[in-house]
């Protein structure tokens, strides 16, 4: 076990990230009924939808999950790739990457299971149910997790991106999925309910995993210079 193979890994979980954000995205459309696609318009009609077939919601809350499974273990090798840039700007993007990867895996697992309890509820207190509904994601407010914390650390490594030898158009192009989700996340807080849901949409579908398939592809390739990294610190340092 080496820091080399963990980044090689980084970079497999990072191409596995990508691949899951478009089935995520393609099971969406396939397999959620349009009265439970968001924003949600109507409470009634969702959850009357959602206790009859809750199948396709509960699979894409699970993939997401995953997904996040899945950026927690890339965002540490691209710690270790990127730290020789900026050791400090590095290091703060890997915290907030790998608090808000871990946070999301437990806001998504939790918004699965709350899912399922309103698909139970609405068949015994339907009005409960309505209102449990409009409740505030306790894990999740105002997007935090899955927009704010996520943008900031788009905008760091982007930075650090541009300022290494990897490719330019790779550090633009995490820029753009700052500005997406920075957007939606200011939308969610000034509680425009369809701005977010586009704003998820194009990182979820376009922007996100253009970025980590490319990015995971590059971890693979160039994991052997994370040993040749350190050697040089460790050359500095003496």
């Amino acid at each position: 076990m080496s820091d080399k193979s963990f980044v090689r890994f980084g970079g497999v979980a990072g191409i596995l990230l990508g691949i899951s954000a478009w089935v995520a995205v393609a099971l969406y459309y396939a397999l959620v009924p349009a009265a439970q696609q968001l924003p949600v318009t109507d409470a009634n009609a969702y959850l009357a939808s959602l206790a009859q077939n809750s199948t396709g919601t509960l699979l894409f809350n699970g993939l997401y999950a995953l997904i996040a499974l899945w950026s927690l273990i890339a965002t540490v090798a691209v710690y270790y790739r990127l730290r020789s840039v900026g050791e400090a700007w590095a290091f703060f993007a890997v915290l907030i990457g790998a608090f808000n990867a871990a946070a999301t895996i437990v806001a998504s697992l939790q918004q699965l299971a709350h899912l399922k309890y309103l698909a139970t509820l609405y068949q015994t207190a339907p009005e409960t149910a309505a209102i449990a509904l409009g409740e505030p994601a306790p894990l999740n407010p105002f997007n935090l997790m899955t927009a704010g914390l996520t943008s900031i650390w788009f905008l760091v490594t982007a930075l650090l991106i541009l300022r290494s030898e990897m490719p330019k158009l790779l550090g633009y192009l995490g820029l753009v999925a700052f500005a997406d989700l920075a957007v939606g996340f200011v939308a969610s807080l000034a509680s425009i309910p369809l701005v977010p849901v586009i704003a998820a949409g194009i990182a979820g579908a376009v922007g996100g995993p253009i970025f980590w398939l490319w990015l995971g592809v590059l971890l693979r390739r160039d994991a052997s210079r994370v040993d040749e990294q350190r050697g040089m610190a460790y050359s500095a340092a003496a």
